[in-house]
């Protein structure tokens, strides 16, 4: 992939450590009983304008604008494009060219539409160009590589050596589990469950309808369901 051109006011992808949701079991139980509970919302609840009016004063060039909303993504958004790629570098080019070309399509933002469902619509389509790019070119998956690196962003602070271990295993079966769903069903709980977005929200950012949302997370529950069942 060549390389993206840096963001503007050097807002390079963040250094910040990604905190995966609890693994394994408790993962899986918070999925099939209460949707609410499985993972914190992607952007944090802050002070101060809008995401939608912040994007809107992008539109009319203002840098600074730009340079809250990269920080109110930073986190959540990385951690999603991990997930999508199981590669951090990866993540972090795509993170970068996901926010240029929402700038590149500013124009297209209008008063009323929802920012986050939009920026997010942009970086899924950029994970689904790349991916069939590497597909074509015959490129190794980095996913085992890429496990590594996330394994210790599971762990608990306060955990033991041995609750440690446990739960990074309940976590990579996890993980594992998630390969094994059609790309479709893997993006709808990535940005459900994993990212805390509404049902509405995915629709939104997947350009489906909510009834297909729906389907999708059912049959991807059942079958991740099924899968950790015989492991």
């Amino acid at each position: 992939m060549a390389a993206t051109q840096p963001l503007p006011n050097s807002m390079a992808g963040p250094g910040v450590p990604i905190v995966a949701p609890a693994g394994g079991k408790a993962i899986l139980e918070c999925m099939l009983e209460s949707p609410a509970r499985a993972a914190p919302a992607l952007a944090a609840a802050v002070d101060g304008p809008s995401d939608e009016d912040l994007f809107l004063r992008v539109r009319g060039g203002d840098r600074a604008g730009l340079g809250q909303l990269v920080r109110r993504y930073e986190r959540g958004l990385f951690a999603l494009l991990v997930r999508m790629t199981g590669d951090p570098h990866r993540a972090d080019d795509l993170f970068q060219e996901t926010f240029l070309r929402a700038v590149k399509s500013a124009a297209t933002f209008e008063a009323g539409k929802r920012f986050r469902p939009w920026l997010t619509a942009i970086a899924v389509n950029l994970v689904r160009d790349e991916g069939r790019r590497r597909k074509l070119r015959g490129e190794v998956n980095l996913d085992g590589a890429a496990s590594e690196a996330l394994q210790g962003q599971a762990l608990a602070p306060e955990a033991t050596p041995a609750e440690d271990a446990e739960r990074a295993d309940e976590a990579g079966r996890v993980r594992a589990a998630l390969e094994c769903l059609t790309g479709k069903e893997r993006e709808v709980v990535l940005l459900h469950f994993y990212d805390g977005m509404t049902l509405t929200e995915v629709a939104e950012a997947l350009a489906v309808p909510a009834g297909t949302v729906k389907s999708r997370l059912h049959a991807a529950l059942m079958r991740l369901k099924g899968i950790l069942a015989e492991r």
